[in-house]
């Protein structure tokens, strides 16, 4: 049993527990264990030919990987690393990130992962927040990104530690202190890092892998981006358990024809990742009738809703796979909670939140943290080895967002979520409490945004809201402009790039004479204004016969309601990774013709898309690629409202 409905002392104070585990220890290992990659070090020691990271570039055993990670290890030492702060990787997906997190660890420090796609400003800003002093990072994101002075950058794929260096290293750290830092969005307009230790990633480690059963003969599909805690689950996890992470081509990170050939040739039998990341592997199998029994056998899916419909539809392609909802805030290291899913009843509205993993608890308050009676709504608070030591050098959030259990004395983490405890002992998850939403199962404070465009010049006030048209989620902005300098859409676009990542840029804006107010003062949300009749400012330029007239044809079947001009961008029309599935299987049956997905990425009008498919357009590099997604993600389309537009 996952875990057990206990009651406290006082009979309306009810708490969802966990059993509880032993941690490592030196009889078990035959030495000090001191972090989670102590776990990785003990399979090397055990079978140190068996292949730890597979990729297209390059495949790792376990002995070179240790080796490897040691001797960055006793690199960084020797520049400064030690417990308790910090080392950046700001790399694209490849088996140096592995190298990359290993070396770290080793070297006593916390590693702090960076996204090389984000803004230079919040780039910036990390940098120089974490305090870091060396970046681990790749020679071609080396070259193409703007640093601050005084930081030491390291390309693994060029420089190498020297086996001579990869004696163990004395162990400097122990399981309370950091393993890494991850910077989610922040309320009060900037990024907090998330602070968290060995001894919490340890222990959902071992009770992850103990309770599904993970082995050395297991491999998992790493499609995760580093900087996001599922990632965590696909080097430790495997690594702990003997396992091997497979490594997709990092210009075909987010081809799901890509994900399926690997599935298949490397034997993959775990996946981890966002429900939109599965959902993209599902639509196109199903357009390509495939069916891969014997190859998945686990599946996790977190971050974000999970639709009733997606364990039945992935066992109808991939056989009896166990599907696991996970859940938990990155606050509360990886995944606190869990619920496998197996038959899902028609009557079902959601899939349960579940029961919480070994050694955490659940508790169910109200706004005075008082425990809530069985059945009623609360906001969902969280203790146990999991949570966060705190917020990077920001004390005055950590006070926020923690508290003590007035009747337990317990240190709780306030996640913002509403739940309440079910008869059966399960959590149902009810939404938000504040203003936090997420969109693909990215993590997003709306008032980091509002914070960042109330800095812009002509900006006086502002409001983010969500909307969903047609199902799916976009951010709208509402702004106030200074009386004498009303804002542009195009310098507010290439503004916000420099400072937030693509998926926090705003997809419609709406200039207000005056934001609606409620009897108190606030902003009364449900009085603004809708942009359901914008439509796009420049004129509309028809596609022309031939395999335009085909591309317009699938966009119109994949987005429903929009009026499509040749030089329309997919991204800015509503168009999302899983929509631009859709369209690759529509046009390889209509053109009879069969291309990378990566390309619908690459050449995101119908115009340009045209000109690649008739051999007229010149292939983009890699890099070119990646830059290309980040700009369509954060494309702004232009837009026109009755009265006052931008």
């Amino acid at each position: 049993m996952l875990g057990v409905l206990s009651k406290c002392q006082k009979q309306n104070e009810l708490a969802l527990v966990s059993h509880k585990i032993n941690l490592p220890n030196r009889a078990q290992f035959g030495a000090e264990i001191s972090g989670v990659h102590d776990l990785f070090v003990d399979q090397a020691l055990r079978a140190p030919d068996r292949p730890a990271v597979i990729s297209g570039a390059r495949t790792l055993s376990y002995v070179e990987l240790l080796q490897l990670a040691r001797g960055w290890g006793r690199r960084l030492r020797d520049l400064g690393a030690k417990p308790n702060t910090l080392v950046a990787i700001v790399m694209e997906k490849g088996w140096e990130q592995v190298i990359a997190v290993l070396g770290i660890l080793e070297s006593g420090a916390g590693y702090l992962p960076i996204d090389p796609n984000s803004p230079s400003g919040r780039i910036r800003f990390l940098l120089e927040n974490s305090e870091v002093e060396v970046v681990l990072t790749q020679s071609w994101i080396d070259r193409k990104l703007e640093w601050p002075q005084g930081v030491l950058r390291i390309s693994l794929d060029e420089e190498f530690p020297g086996f001579d260096s990869a004696a163990p290293l004395d162990r400097t750290q122990n399981v309370d202190d950091l393993a890494y830092v991850l910077y989610t969005s922040g309320s009060t307009g900037k990024p907090k890092g998330v602070m968290i230790s060995h001894r919490g990633l340890m222990n959902c480690i071992l009770e992850t892998n103990r309770t599904f059963g993970v082995t050395s003969e297991d491999r998992a599909l790493a499609v995760t981006a580093l900087h996001h805690d599922m990632s965590v689950y696909d080097i430790f996890g495997l690594l702990a358990a003997g396992g091997a992470i497979v490594i997709p081509d990092r210009d075909s990170i987010r081809a799901p024809d890509h994900w399926c050939e690997l599935i298949n040739r490397e034997r993959v039998t775990i996946w981890n990742s966002v429900p939109a990341f599965m959902e993209m592997l599902l639509v196109h199998a199903a357009s390509r009738n495939l069916f891969l029994p014997g190859r998945l056998r686990l599946a996790f899916l977190g971050g974000d809703w999970i639709a009733l419909s997606a364990p039945a539809r992935i066992r109808s392609h991939f056989g009896e796979v166990q599907v696991v909802s996970v859940g938990g805030p990155t606050e509360t290291t990886v995944w606190n909670i869990w619920y496998p899913v197996r038959d899902v009843p028609k009557d079902w509205k959601s899939i349960p939140y579940g029961h919480p993993i070994a050694n955490t608890r659940y508790y169910i308050l109200d706004e005075n943290l008082n425990d809530c009676a069985s059945g009623d709504p609360g906001e969902m608070c969280c203790a146990g080895v999991g949570l966060l030591k705190g917020y990077w050098r920001d004390p005055e959030q950590t006070a926020a967002k923690t508290a003590i259990h007035l009747t337990t004395g317990e240190r709780i983490y306030r996640t913002g979520d509403r739940g309440r405890l079910l008869p059966n002992g399960e959590i149902e998850f009810l939404g938000r409490i504040d203003r936090q939403v997420k969109i693909n199962g990215q993590r997003i404070e709306l008032g980091e945004i509002e914070a960042t465009l109330i800095h812009q010049q002509g900006v006086k006030q502002a409001v983010v809201d969500v909307i969903e048209p047609n199902g799916q989620k976009q951010l709208v902005a509402y702004l106030v402009p200074e009386a004498w300098n009303s804002p542009n859409a195009d310098d507010l676009r290439d503004s916000l790039r420099t400072f937030l990542p693509a998926h926090m840029i705003p997809s419609h804006f709406l200039v207000l004479e005056a934001l609606p107010l409620n009897a108190n003062g606030k902003v009364d949300r449900s009085l603004l204004p809708a942009p359901t009749d914008v439509v796009p400012v420049q004129a509309v330029t028809p596609p022309q016969d031939g395999i335009e007239a085909v591309i317009l044809g699938v966009w119109k079947q994949v987005l429903p309601g929009c009026e499509i001009s040749a030089d329309s961008n997919f991204f800015d029309l509503g168009g999302d990774s899983i929509r631009l599935v859709q369209a690759h299987a529509l046009l390889e049956k209509a053109l009879d013709r069969t291309f990378s997905v990566t390309y619908l990425f690459q050449y995101s009008t119908i115009r340009s898309l045209t000109q690649y498919l008739e051999g007229r357009s010149s292939q983009l590099s890699g890099d070119d690629i990646i830059d290309r997604i980040q700009r369509q993600k954060s494309a702004l389309a232009r837009q026109r409202r009755p009265g006052i537009q931008v």
